[in-house]
């Protein structure tokens, strides 16, 4: 188990199995898992390679270490597994790619006003990466399980099909297959934000205004969001294949629903990018684009 730069809760999703990790503990060997067992980095280091037949990695790697336990995990692990939507896309850590390194440092640490001296701290701290990448930018994954974080059910399957050694097969169908609302096709002439009004219990949120992007979302989360009243904010990204463009599917299938005028739409989505790549704006055309950017600005100082 690895953990790069994150919040922890995808592991706190496989505790919250509770009982049901009677049936893995007794299974498997923790070879290493920083938070959890008494294992050093060295200790990671010192096994062959491929000694280890399954790995997770949890969290983006934002930092040297990050990108460093990555490939070291890569280098040892038989199977790989991404482990959340930061693992799988950058989650919404890479929307600091809106922003350069030294805006994201001044507003954190120059700036904040929860922080006295205003300076960044540098001691006995990894350095940071100009540029939040996909993981897969830098390794190959065998397994794909995003979310924020993915459910326990599912983390809790997908540990038991490795240890079976049967394939994961996961439903390709989207949120909407799961949600029990009724949907009548009905265009929508105004966006609302979501704690305006009272919603329907029992209609489609997004025919009643609400910005819900269950349609381009992968609902192997099983819909639970949505048929508990709250709008799908897309956390475990675009349907197979997981790395198309799953904001631009969500403008698009917004745009069937509001036949809206392009300059009322954008007063009324007061937050595009955090709204429809909260998730996975690393992994996007437009976050590429970014990435690229990057790269030939750092390119350019190389030389």
């Amino acid at each position: 188990m690895g953990q790069g730069s994150s919040c922890w809760g995808c592991y706190q999703s496989l505790i919250d199995n509770h009982l049901g990790l009677a049936t893995i503990l007794p299974a498997i060997e923790i070879k290493y898992w920083q938070a959890v067992v008494d294992y050093k980095l060295h200790h990671l280091e010192a096994y062959e390679d491929k000694s280890i037949v399954v790995g997770f990695y949890e969290g983006m790697a934002r930092t040297e270490e990050d990108v460093h336990l990555l490939k070291l995990l890569r280098q040892k692990c038989q199977i790989l597994v991404s482990l959340g939507s930061c693992s799988c896309f950058g989650s919404v850590a890479g929307l600091a790619n809106i922003s350069d390194i030294e805006e994201c440092l001044t507003t954190k640490f120059r700036e904040n006003k929860t922080v006295s001296g205003g300076k960044v701290p540098l001691v006995n701290l990894p350095k940071i990466e100009p540029v939040v990448r996909p993981n897969s930018d830098y390794v190959d994954f065998d397994v794909y399980l995003p979310g924020c974080p993915p459910t326990s059910k599912l983390i809790a399957a997908a540990i038991n099909h490795l240890l079976t050694g049967e394939p994961l097969d996961l439903p390709p169908h989207t949120v909407c297959h799961y949600c029990a609302r009724e949907k009548k096709e009905t265009p929508i002439s105004e966006i609302l934000r979501p704690f305006t009004g009272h919603a329907d219990p029992d209609r489609c949120l997004l025919e009643q205004g609400y910005i819900c992007v269950g349609a381009s979302t992968w609902g192997i989360c099983e819909g639970q969001c949505v048929n508990k009243g709250t709008t799908c904010r897309g956390c475990f990204g675009p349907p197979p294949p997981i790395m198309s463009d799953h904001g631009a599917a969500s403008i698009s299938m917004l745009g069937t629903y509001a036949p809206i005028e392009p300059e009322k739409l954008l007063e009324q989505v007061k937050d595009p990018l955090g709204t429809f790549y909260r998730f996975d704006y690393a992994t996007s055309h437009l976050g590429r684009m970014r990435i690229k950017r990057e790269d030939a600005k750092m390119a350019k100082e190389e030389s």
